[in-house]
């Protein structure tokens, strides 16, 4: 069964840590750009498309070949951004594809793992993770952390030390847990599903919006991640990738 995949990537221009970061181009191509290639470059993908609320944005991905569309300023999550976008491409479209326009060291292969999650067709939403090796990071608010069932299914996503092992009884080596990676793909139906539910408690104690679709009853597929992206948050970070890009350089030349 070939399963027809697009990837929407929420392309926000207001940012309040890095300032327009998706158009920052010290590489020599704005920053969402990257990401769009990056989606694009996954075989499973047939279609990538920029969900923005800029016309900036808009003009930017046109000259780099990509289709965009723009959005409503008005939404609270990259969710509602894709929901929207989505509505706009004709098409019947099996698997959706959240991709965070900031995370340019994306792995395609990884969508590629995402994509073919919903071959089983009791598979309504996926997402990623990767163990977490390092005490730090098992305790650091930002890097979010999952729980699963036996299945592979998501129990719960937590910014805390979870599982806690303050009364484990073995098991105290790495890997410490599972870190969970913001990719995050779902039938259009479910995709809806998500966006209509009410904000959930858990959701707002815990700023994390994917508890939402837990909260309701609904299961979300964890599947292994190739790597962490680096995503760009802040000037460090994007100081950090132009390094990268540019052999150290870090003037895009």
């Amino acid at each position: 069964m070939t399963l027809r995949s697009i990837a929407i990537l929420p392309a926000r221009l207001g940012s309040t840590r890095l300032p327009r970061k998706v158009l920052l181009a010290e590489t020599g191509y704005p920053l969402f750009v990257h990401t769009a290639r990056a989606a694009a470059s996954c075989p499973a993908v047939e279609k990538v498309l920029i969900a923005t609320d800029a016309q900036e944005v808009i003009a930017a991905a046109k000259a780099h070949g990509f289709d965009a569309v723009l959005t409503s300023t008005e939404h609270q999550s990259g969710t509602d951004r894709v929901r929207e976008a989505l509505e706009s491409v004709p098409g019947d479209w099996d698997v959706v594809l959240n991709v965070q326009a900031d995370e340019p060291d994306l792995v395609p292969a990884d969508l590629e793992r995402l994509i073919g999650a919903f071959e089983d067709e009791a598979c309504e939403a996926a997402t990623l993770s990767l163990p977490i090796v390092d005490e730090a990071d098992w305790a650091r608010p930002s890097v979010v952390k999952i729980v699963l069932d036996a299945r592979g299914q998501a129990l719960y996503f937590s910014r805390a030390p979870i599982p806690s092992r303050l009364h484990a009884r073995s098991g105290l080596e790495a890997p410490w847990g599972l870190r969970h990676i913001g990719v995050y793909a779902y039938r259009p139906q479910a995709l809806q599903r998500f966006c209509d539910l009410p904000e959930g408690r858990l959701e707002a104690l815990e700023n994390l919006e994917q508890l939402r679709w837990l909260e309701h009853g609904g299961s979300m597929h964890v599947l292994p991640a190739t790597r962490a992206p680096r995503g760009i948050d802040t000037p460090e970070d994007y100081a950090e990738f132009v390094a990268r890009q540019t052999g150290g350089s870090g003037n895009g030349s």
